[in-house]
């Protein structure tokens, strides 16, 4: 499932026009919700949004919209990271800001900005971390840490420092560009963390699957370079 770019304009315009944060925040707290600990569903997700000062819809109509197009949005983000990240390519990115320069250059690793790419997106599934605390820190073991790690290093530069936790220092450009590439694989080693069935592909005799065909063992790679590469 897909949102046009006009819904999705509109959405980020009604939810920044009420400071309900961003699309790229919203991203980033529905993506923790559809892959962590417990079932959260985006009535729940939505009441997030009204925490930190939202102002009231100008009308019902409008909050109407707006419900509308979370509710869209939040199957098009559920879709996403239920999916193998290697077979949607960029699709599988979150949506996310990027600098305005973008549109003039053709390869963004001759960007020199400093740019803070993925940071809204990090800080939106921080609030989920923080909203359901407890049912995450049960489910946090070791596996987790470098993702966790992930996400502090992208939201950096809105971490207020501690005396537990003292300023991170700022990723560059190119390292932000690199953990955002890892975000999809990330959700969908979570996903399946969270549904262990999902994806399981049942094998199938070899000899009936071509030579040229997808790998039944759900690799993603053609049978004759995986499983079928010994015959």
């Amino acid at each position: 499932m897909q949102m046009s770019e006009t819904k999705l304009g509109r959405l980020d315009d009604l939810l920044s026009s009420t400071n309900r944060y961003s699309l790229e925040t919203l991203d980033g707290l529905f993506s923790a919700a559809l892959v962590g600990p417990i079932e959260v569903d985006v009535d729940a997700c939505m009441a997030v949004l009204e925490l930190g000062g939202a102002t009231p819809w100008s009308s019902d109509a409008e909050r109407n919209e707006a419900d509308a197009l979370l509710r869209e949005f939040w199957q098009v983000i559920a879709d996403r990271v239920a999916a193998d990240p290697a077979v949607l390519g960029e699709e599988s990115l979150p949506f996310i800001d990027s600098p305005e320069e973008f549109d003039d250059i053709d390869d963004v690793s001759t960007y020199t900005g400093d740019f803070p790419i993925a940071s809204d997106w990090a800080v939106g599934f921080r609030f989920a971390l923080n909203e359901w605390g407890e049912e995450w820190a049960d489910w946090t073991d070791e596996s987790l840490y470098p993702f966790i790690g992930m996400l502090m290093t992208l939201s950096a530069d809105q971490t207020e420092p501690t005396p537990d936790m003292p300023a991170l220092p700022l990723p560059s450009f190119n390292e932000r560009m690199g953990l955002l590439n890892e975000i999809p694989f990330q959700l969908a080693a979570l996903y399946r963390r969270r549904h262990p069935g999902h994806g399981q592909t049942v094998r199938r005799d070899s000899s009936k699957v071509g030579r040229n065909d997808a790998c039944s063992c759900g690799s993603g790679k053609k049978f004759k370079k995986c499983c079928g590469s010994g015959t």
